[in-house]
């Protein structure tokens, strides 16, 4: 699944994103299907159900907080990339999604901090260029 997604976040706009493909599991695949179709209460029961299946997957974490976050539940989105990022430290795809919800919410400097997190862990992966992207056009 991280090898789609570098490539889709390259195709992200500001706070817009693709999901990647998931990895084999129908119930992670049939939440994603359901998300990206606006059904964002059903794709979340069913990324639990495959969170408690796959407990502590980032990848399946990092769906339930973009669910969360297109439901308009920041709070419950900042909770799942921290369960994300506690999963997989330098997860790319959770440090450039947070680091665009952080934006999102006016808190510029931890997003600028997740770009540094980036740079360390993927020097200039995609993720990386897309978060340097959102927080060039955040300026102005």
């Amino acid at each position: 699944m991280r090898r789609l997604l570098p490539a889709l976040l390259l195709l992200a706009g500001p706070a817009l994103a693709v999901l990647p493909e998931p990895d084999g599991d129908p119930g992670v695949a049939a939440g994603r299907q359901a998300i990206e179709v606006g059904r964002y209460d059903l794709g979340l029961d069913l990324l639990r159900d495959a969170l408690a299946r796959l407990p502590g997957d980032p990848d399946i974490l990092v769906y339930i907080a973009f669910a969360e976050r297109r439901a308009g539940r920041p709070e419950a989105a900042m909770a799942a990339y921290a369960q994300a990022l506690a999963a997989d430290p330098n997860h790319p795809g959770a440090l450039a999604y947070q680091g665009a919800m952080f934006l999102e919410v006016g808190r510029r400097t931890e997003a600028e901090a997740n770009l540094a997190r980036l740079t360390a862990s993927c020097g200039t992966c995609p993720e990386r260029e897309t978060l340097a992207r959102d927080l060039a056009r955040a300026a102005h």
